[in-house]
């Protein structure tokens, strides 16, 4: 990579990525090591690192790395405060609006009020009769309209590796969401524009089918996967296949090929001048997303220079694509979309002429060798983003991508003629029919591979020494094994001298013998990079990234227990020093949102927890239990824990939650009840103390049969309570059990049921803790939270400071809120 426009642009991009993720506790310290490294600069005598010759691109590379780490370090103060209105009158323009079979969706810039010119992402439900409501049917993208609406700015993130929703707004443009309270009222009739329009007709053509597949194509199509079914995402994503819904350079080359052959009569200027018109109008037709402007730049960029002028650099242009849209968002550095494509791109340019290279690949046809280097190359570079992001790797994704790009390549084909043509109905129909029975294929044949064993795996988060080996790796490769060896053998020669120089002045400041064995060790160093064969530093290079993947080295100083904030529901992973596991309940599930498989499972392997020790189900509600199974069939666990509720143990929600079957092994189920003990090693234990009997007739049976545990460790302790009710407290408060504690977990979400004085009189925490999420129920209960006001407790919430740690170790207790508290409004 000798372009110095490219090493420029890489410099600045880099910086931002520093920028961007290093805490801000440490952005201090970073930008003071660029300061003594600019004034090291500004004080330079070449000769001491780089030679006799001046090399004026060096100062100028350390001014783009510190001009991208500040832009990049700023990017977060473009996001707007987290904010909560309720009944509030919106007036405000229409951006884009779409109906579908379950609620209405567009975009809304506000006019007036509190939060004039913010953009905002609507949504207006279904009313009774299953209708888009009122006048909310004849809206259109333009219209001016005034509404009742809740509006919601997103927290930051609170839980390490979850779905960072604020920033996925911001490099939108949006400053959160909205959803309509009542029916609107039409002030200005608008004009929509051009592309809504021709979306609009698409959709409106796809209506004449009654099939999943139409959402399928509209994703293909123009990289919105709004109207596809969860369980078809899930498909896609287990083979691999999922970025055919980010419409970006396959996309681009089709409409630049078929414009191209379009506009065959028209002398080459003007030829030129529809193709790029072409690609504008599609970029805008799939809203002007990343992928799909970086491809667009690419793409107009190839025009200009090899069907214009010359030739050109189509890496440099990359970069410059990347570097544009940093400059205009500096955001979207941090964006996983962005970050995909822009990987997957630069593989597909620099890595498929290294693959096609290969000489097993050469007795495979041209055109099917150069999509599997493609594919190939794309999922190398993408590899370490798709485990940071999603925890899961395809075993299947290579194999699939290669032989599925030929027939979603088809789809996109007939589906953008389809788009061409769909004024007239007679000549559309027949594109996007082909199309969806060639959907309707695929999608049975992907529901079959993501059905296979091992389709995909979930990984453990390698940590950045991964990505170090990862892309310093390929690195080398690309630049030379050979190369990089003797450049490392020269530098070792060039620090041996300096070795040299510090035995000299040891000898001189130290004359005992320790010192000159010192010396005699120094100045002997003589392991030479040169003597290390090829074959050695591969297998090196592919045991230390298989090393660092399994990554066993995280050692655990403290007791920790984490209050993962699953919403309204239970989750808390217990962390001993020595390394043992344990998971309290995994959150809720519904029809269509799984705790367990979305927030706990990913949660576990960013934290590089590969394996359950124990898995603690407190009882059967739907909030503790619901991820119960995504998380058995997916980590390794010695062993699951329920209460000993006798034939409670059969009911329908206990059966509902826990694996097939499992209520039968009596190896694997352990019933716990008062008195049972649970060693954690280095001197930390859980202490049942509930149920101490089963309950009946009670405010709640399940909650007042809660499994109650109290945590040990160094003399301090922590009360899990579960959804334990008045009546279980009672039960236990009487059985004389020792209920002093350091830290009170809140039972049942903070219901008011929950204050049984005697018990919460007779103990005096430092902290309290609730986990709580939005919900209809008034959890936590006014009357909670000011009992404990009154008392002078501080109240830890996961609905307000996301995942909360707690820290048990020699210097006593520490709360590591996840999120720090921000300003809100009601």
């Amino acid at each position: 990579m000798r372009d110095p426009w490219i090493i420029r642009a890489v410099a600045l991009l880099i910086g931002g990525i520093f920028g961007a993720y290093v805490p801000v506790q440490g952005r201090f310290w970073i930008f003071g090591i660029l300061i003594l490294i600019g004034g090291r600069f500004i004080l330079w005598r070449p000769r001491d690192f780089f030679g006799r010759l001046f090399r004026p691109e060096i100062p100028l590379l350390a001014v783009s790395l510190m001009l991208g780490f500040l832009y990049g370090s700023l990017a977060e103060r473009t996001l707007p405060e987290p904010l909560i209105l309720d009944r509030v009158e919106i007036i405000g323009f229409i951006k884009d609006w779409n109906i579908s079979k379950d609620k209405a969706v567009g975009l809304i810039r506000v006019e007036e009020g509190k939060v004039k010119g913010e953009t905002y992402q609507l949504a207006v439900y279904l009313d009774g009769s299953g209708q888009v409501p009122g006048e909310w049917r004849r809206i259109r993208p333009g219209d001016l309209v005034s509404f009742k609406a809740h509006l919601e700015r997103p927290k930051s993130l609170g839980t390490p590796g979850g779905f960072d929703q604020r920033l996925y707004y911001g490099v939108r443009g949006l400053s959160g969401r909205m959803y309509a309270q009542g029916d609107t009222t039409l002030l200005t009739a608008g004009k929509p524009s051009i592309t809504w329009q021709i979306r609009q007709q698409v959709r409106d053509r796809l209506l004449a089918w009654e099939s999943a597949e139409t959402g399928v194509l509209e994703g293909i199509l123009f990289g919105d996967s709004s109207q596809i079914p969860d369980d078809i995402i899930e498909r896609y994503k287990v083979t691999g296949v999922l970025h055919v819904f980010a419409a970006s350079g396959s996309n681009v080359a089709f409409v630049l090929g078929f414009s191209w052959l379009l506009f065959w009569f028209l002398p080459k200027r003007f030829r030129i001048v529809g193709a790029v018109l072409a690609l504008l109008l599609y970029a805008a037709l799939c809203g002007g997303n990343a992928p799909i402007v970086r491809a667009t730049i690419l793409g107009i960029a190839l025009i200009l220079g090899r069907l214009g002028r010359g030739k050109v650099a189509t890496l440099r242009w990359l970069f410059f694509a990347a570097v544009g849209l940093f400059i205009d968002n500096p955001l979207i550095i941090q964006d996983l979309g962005f970050q995909l494509s822009f990987a997957a791109a630069w593989g597909i340019v620099v890595l498929t002429p290294r693959i096609l290279e290969i000489k097993f690949l050469a007795k495979i046809p041209a055109l099917v060798r150069l999509a599997l280097a493609g594919t190939l190359a794309a999922q190398v570079a993408t590899l370490p983003l798709l485990i940071a992001a999603f925890h899961r790797l395809s075993l299947i994704g290579f194999i699939v991508n290669v032989f599925i790009l030929f027939i979603l390549g088809s789809v996109l084909e007939l589906g953008l003629i389809g788009v061409i043509l769909s004024f007239s109905e007679e000549l559309s129909a027949p594109l996007f029919q082909a199309s969806l029975w060639l959907l309707k294929g695929t999608n049975t044949i992907l529901e079959k591979l993501a059905e296979l064993p091992y389709a995909d795996v979930w990984v453990l988060n390698p940590g950045p020494l991964f990505w170090i080996a990862w892309y310093g790796g390929i690195g080398i490769l690309l630049w030379g094994k050979e190369r990089a060896l003797f450049t490392l053998q020269a530098r070792w020669v060039y620090h041996r001298r300096g070795l040299r120089s510090i035995a000299g002045k040891l000898v001189r400041r130290c004359p005992w013998e320790f010192c000159l064995e010192m010396q005699r060790r120094l100045v002997n160093l003589s392991f030479s990079p040169m003597n290390v064969k090829g074959w050695m530093v591969s297998w090196g290079v592919t045991l230390l990234i298989l090393l660092l993947m399994w990554s066993p080295w995280n050692a655990q100083q403290e007791l920790e227990v984490a209050m993962i904030d699953v919403g309204q529901g239970d989750a808390l992973l217990i962390l001993s020093p020595e390394g043992h596991a344990i998971l309290l309940d995994a959150g809720p599930r519904s029809e269509t949102f799984d705790a367990g498989e979305r927030i706990v499972l990913p949660y576990l392997l960013h934290r590089g927890i590969g394996s359950l020790d124990a898995f603690l189900i407190t009882h059967e509600d739907a909030d503790h239990i619901g991820g119960a199974r995504a998380v058995l069939a997916n980590i390794p666990t010695g062993w699951v824990g329920v209460p000993a509720v006798g034939e409670r143990l059969e009911n329908q929600e206990w059966q509902a939650g826990l694996p097939m079957g499992l209520t039968r092994q009596a190896e694997k189920l352990r019933m716990l009840q008062a008195g049972d003990q649970i060693n954690l090693g280095s001197g930390a234990w859980l202490d049942v103390l509930g149920p101490h009997r089963i309950l009946e007739g009670t405010n709640s049976d399940p909650n007042n049969n809660s499994l109650v545990l109290k945590l040990h460790y160094l003399e301090q302790s922590f009360m899990l309570t579960a959804d334990m009710e008045e009546e279980e407290m009672q039960d236990i408060f009487q059985s004389g059990a020792n209920l002093e504690t350091d830290i009170f977990k809140v039972p049942h979400h903070g219901s008011r049921f929950s204050l049984y004085s005697p018990w919460l009189e007779s103990m005096d925490p430092e902290a309290v803790l609730i986990s709580v999420g939005k919900n209809t129920f008034g959890h936590p209960a006014k009357d909670v939270l000011k009992y404990w006001e009154e008392r002078h407790v501080p109240v830890f919430r996961t609905d307000e400071h996301g995942t909360i740690r707690v820290l048990i170790g020699e210097r006593g207790v520490e709360i590591l809120p996840g999120r720090y508290l921000e300003a809100n409004a009601n």
